[in-house]
């Protein structure tokens, strides 16, 4: 099953990436910024795939987390 890429989340990292651990930002711009597949990073970075993936969520969590408090990208495409 092949997963989509919620492209938005591109954007939250563009405010928020600065709030990401130095590996989930490495594998958030793997992922979303270089097209890397789960299992490419894996390779890449000597982890499991579901390593991966739960790198991934983590960062796509805080990222979401901090847009609903900060609200810094809503506000953005208001002006």
């Amino acid at each position: 099953m092949k997963r989509e890429k919620d492209l938005s989340l591109s954007l939250y990292y563009d405010f928020y990436g600065e709030f990401l651990t130095e590996k989930q930002a490495k594998l958030f711009k793997l992922y979303y910024n270089d097209d890397y597949s789960l299992a490419e990073i894996a390779q890449e970075c000597g982890i499991s795939r579901q390593g991966v993936l739960d790198t991934l969520k983590r960062a796509q969590a805080k990222l979401k987390d901090m847009e609903g408090k900060l609200g810094l990208v809503a506000n953005s495409k208001e002006k």
